[in-house]
């Protein structure tokens, strides 16, 4: 039987995701001319789907919208000569992944590679991605040169300390508990540090004195920031690419350091200013890293969509180590 009717997450005003969003079943409308509708399979809820229903980006949101900016399907329908029924695609440039079925442009969908799971394959597109091209192009890398990396239990910090010794760089951790202290014991890292500890500034002051660090990946910013910064060598990069601290990086910061080499970093800014072709190669970047078990995500739990107010509560909770995902 042909559905008529589909399930999706709709957020139609800002704030508190677990007060604003509702699940609505939607009637399916024919097809657009040029577009490919993907069935989707599985999305993620990563904390920018939750800063941005919060009501952070507002400026440039329009409500309502369907949230979730990354996922994976298959096209069901296609009116695009580029693209053909029973794809598996990651339908990007957009949001509107918490929904069974995205209408989309040929454009913004990318393939994969059959040696990659679905469940990785949903995966692989906002830390994979953020994480490789901040190494590869934003970075301007040497072999061996140290980096600094915090918040470097989570998800795209472990990518990052994968990626960075795969591409013989030498990464410095940076975890905010002692229990995260021990996260490491498998990845190739320098040394960890614990930004709670009493000896933490002293840390800092030690890598200052042996020369610095060549750069450093801050996604928490607000004071953290500042304790870094004396950690970097002369010149150095400081790539900016997340606000966890929900801080602003402090004036001081550049009053202390004018030498700093100092960048934002956005996916969503880098995808919109490079040609398809050029997005498609470095996706299968990923999916190469993937396959030879250089990177991989660790998948803590799977809801169904109609499930995703048990859902958000466990990313909420942060009792489950690894990436939630919604199964469509």
């Amino acid at each position: 039987m042909k559905e008529t009717l589909f399930t999706r997450a709709v957020v139609r005003e800002f704030g508190n995701i677990s007060e604003v969003m509702r699940l609505e079943q939607s009637e399916l409308t024919e097809l657009a001319a040029g577009q490919v509708r993907v069935k989707m399979a599985f999305a993620t809820i990563n904390p920018s789907d939750i800063i941005t229903i919060s009501g952070a980006y507002r400026s440039r949101i329009a409500l309502p919208f369907v949230a979730g900016f990354e996922g994976m399907g298959r096209v069901s329908q296609s009116k695009s000569a580029d693209m053909a029924v029973g794809q598996r695609v990651l339908p990007v440039g957009s949001m509107g992944a918490w929904q069974h079925y995205k209408d989309s442009d040929p454009q913004w969908c990318f393939t994969l590679p059959d040696f990659v799971t679905d469940q990785q394959a949903a995966t692989s597109y906002v830390n994979p991605m953020t994480a490789l091209l901040m190494l590869t192009e934003a970075l301007a890398a040497t072999p061996g040169m140290r980096i600094i990396i915090n918040a470097a239990n989570s998800a795209i910090g472990k990518m990052l300390i994968r990626i960075a010794s795969h591409l013989g760089l030498t990464p410095i951790a940076i975890v905010r508990k002692a229990e995260n202290l021990t996260l490491f014991s498998a990845y190739d890292t320098e040394q960890v540090l614990n930004s709670s500890a009493e000896n933490y500034p002293q840390a800092l002051a030690d890598l200052a004195r042996a020369g610095g660090v060549a750069a450093i990946f801050d996604c928490v910013g607000g004071e953290e920031s500042l304790k870094l910064a004396p950690a970097l060598m002369p010149g150095g990069q400081f790539i900016h690419y997340g606000l966890l601290s929900g801080q602003p990086i402090p004036a001081t910061f550049w009053r202390s350091r004018p030498d700093i080499r100092f960048s934002h970093f956005h996916l969503r800014q880098w995808v919109h200013h490079h040609e398809k072709a050029l997005v498609q190669r470095r996706i299968n970047e990923v999916m190469a890293l993937i396959r030879d078990g250089v990177i991989a995500t660790e998948i803590a739990a799977e809801f169904a969509l109609e499930e995703i107010d048990r859902a958000v509560k466990a990313v909420q909770s942060g009792a489950l180590q690894g990436k939630i995902l919604l199964r469509m």
